[in-house]
């Protein structure tokens, strides 16, 4: 068993050496591949590189660049020599990025397509031809899996920025754990959608893939359009996206749907009266449009409508819910393949415990986890006092459990919505029934005077505050009084952190400011 990343990477690439690891899909239309054998040369030469710029164990080593076989290796070769990986988002503003850098105070900044850095000389940029890369090297620093791996920068979606520390060993065992409970084989071949500067990314868009011998598949651009196109052309098995994805994929195929006429729109709608083995074996043609052979569809870092998944899952395509934050490395729970609760996010991998604490009547209360996966701490001593008690992190997220252990969630604590009558309203699950009205693109609940309001992002045709107000009226006749949205503000889109999740801490400022009075 391995205690280091560097164990963990370079026994899966001596295992395959010819075996593919990157496919880069390049915008001229060609594709560009990397074996394992060829990932390993370069991050031994890269390692070597390093070390003549004097990194050393312990040193945190901040990367700067886009998903690709050079971040992977670049990574690679700072574990190598026992350092740290600081992952930088790229759609970081300058105030985002120095703040960062601040916080993460890196001995050196590794560069790739991005010059903000390099012109003021903390950077060493990386070449996109990892062949110039410099001479192989033998050297191999001891570490302990106690030892830190990552540093990762996380503000969420609540604004406020922590520094967090996760061990070898904290995402080593994510990483086995993982791959065991989300069935991946190594004839996989992942879809890599998700920023690396994401612990979702790290752990299972690119060392998992790696350590079960899969190939990793880069999309030319994260638009619609190619992303399809690079599911059918190189078959894709898995990916993690978020639930914006999967929405954006069901509405585009609906979309295309309801092109076809009145006849394909009525065959849907009988072959939603189909029993399931039935409706997957019809929707074939589409499936292979999607790859043909997916295996893993993976959706975390926010609430899946369960009726996206179930649209999925009738076409045979396994989308399953996961959840887990950047502090438990980063996986908690997924839902079983073969038998999901949809509205929960399933069970806890194997090792990891979780309970809930100050239960109300419904048997909601704050999730609490323990388990090898659970950071090291925080940067700040303090922050980590406050979120780590007896070995148990407080996630800060409010859920409940069933009888078979799924975990289900109703919420943040930070979000819940208390009304003067004492009522608990939980936001997230009022933007799930309120996206599920047709023309609304997204939703983001906030609290306005012991009241929910919302701001909504609506379809262009659709974007009046008179549309608004018909579906907050449709939305009302099924909710319970206490839930009824009145108050509202139209927007474009919801404001969203770099990683791409929704930042609710800037909700209560556009709604102050575009709030629709008339």
């Amino acid at each position: 068993m391995c205690e280091d990343l560097w164990c963990l990477i370079s026994n899966a690439l001596h295992k395959r050496p010819a075996h593919v690891a990157w496919i880069c899909r390049l915008l001229e239309g060609k594709c560009r591949q990397y074996s394992y054998q060829q990932v390993y040369d370069y991050a031994v030469a890269f390692a070597s590189h390093l070390r003549e710029r004097q990194v050393a164990q312990g040193d945190v080593i901040g990367i700067l660049a886009v998903n690709g076989p050079e971040w992977g290796i670049a990574a690679s070769a700072v574990w190598k020599l026992g350092g740290v990986v600081a992952p930088l988002h790229t759609g970081f503003s300058d105030d985002e990025l120095v703040n960062a850098l601040n916080a993460i105070n890196p001995k050196l900044v590794l560069v790739h397509g991005v010059d903000r850095l390099v012109t003021h000389g903390m950077g060493i940029l990386l070449d996109d031809n990892p062949e110039r890369i410099a001479r192989e090297s033998k050297l191999q620093a001891k570490i302990s899996g106690a030892q830190e791996a990552i540093r990762s920068y996380t503000s969420g979606s609540s604004g406020h920025p922590k520094m967090v520390r996760l061990s070898h060993s904290n995402i080593i065992s994510n990483v086995t754990t993982a791959c065991q409970c989300a069935d991946i084989t190594d004839h996989e071949r992942f879809l890599s959608l998700l920023p690396l500067s994401h612990m979702m990314e790290v752990t299972g868009g690119f060392l998992l893939p790696l350590y079960s011998g899969s190939t990793i598949v880069l999309p030319r651009v994260l638009a619609s359009k190619e992303i399809l196109d690079a599911m059918g052309d190189e078959r894709v098995t898995a990916m993690i996206g978020v639930p914006r994805l999967y929405r954006n994929i069901m509405q585009g195929l609906e979309k295309r749907f309801r092109q076809a006429g009145p006849l394909m729109v009525w065959y849907r709608a009988l072959l939603k009266k189909c029993p399931p083995w039935l409706r997957r074996r019809i929707n074939w043609p589409i499936r292979r449009k999607l790859g043909g052979r997916v295996n893993a569809w993976i959706s975390g870092g926010s609430r899946l409508d369960p009726e996206i998944a179930q649209y999925f899952r009738d076409l045979g395509l396994p989308l399953r819910q996961g959840y887990g934050l950047t502090e438990t490395s980063p996986v908690m729970c997924i839902q079983d393949n073969f038998e999901p609760v949809l509205d929960s996010v399933g069970r806890p991998l194997a090792g990891v415990k979780v309970k809930i604490a100050d239960r109300d009547a419904s048997g909601s209360g704050e999730l609490l986890v323990k388990g090898p996966n659970v950071m090291m701490g925080y940067v700040d001593p303090e922050q980590t006092r406050e979120a780590l008690r007896d070995g148990w992190f407080r996630t800060g997220d409010l859920a409940r459990l069933d009888e078979a252990g799924n975990v289900i969630l109703t919420g943040r604590c930070k979000r819940l919505i208390v009304t003067e009558a004492g009522k608990n309203v939980y936001p997230e699950e009022l933007e799930t029934l309120l996206e599920r009205i047709p023309g609304v693109k997204e939703a983001g609940v906030l609290e306005v005077e012991m009241r929910p309001a919302v701001v909504m992002a609506l379809d262009d045709e659709d974007a009046t505050p008179e549309a608004a107000r018909a579906i907050l009226k449709e939305f009302n006749a099924r909710a319970s009084s206490h839930n009824h949205v009145i108050r509202f503000a139209l927007v474009d889109e919801l404001p969203r952190t770099p990683v791409g999740k929704v930042a609710f801490n800037r909700l209560p400022e556009i709604f102050a400011d575009r709030e629709n009075n008339d």
